[in-house]
């Protein structure tokens, strides 16, 4: 995993905890740099994917290759992951 996707997910952790008024405000010194654990911690839970995530990357598997079929079926999968975070 790449340390800039560590950095983006911390950095969007930090500004969801920022723009909730609900929540204690984020530590503005550290910034997002606060949030890598949290990062790592969101990342490492999304490893393993669940059958609709394999499902949606399953359909771009069969698209000719081009060098960007594995970043099509990344996102597949995250786009599944999203669409069912409706956790309320």
């Amino acid at each position: 995993m790449s340390n800039e996707m560590v950095k983006r997910v911390a950095m969007a952790i930090y500004d969801a905890e920022s723009g909730d008024p609900t929540r204690p405000k984020p530590d503005y010194v550290l910034g997002w740099k606060a949030f890598v654990p949290h990062a790592l911690a969101a990342i490492a839970a999304m490893r393993l994917p669940d059958e609709e995530m394999i499902f949606r990357g399953g359909l771009v598997k069969d698209l000719p290759w081009d060098g960007k079929r594995s970043g099509r079926v990344f996102t597949a999968m995250i786009d599944a992951a999203l669409e069912n975070a409706d956790l309320r």
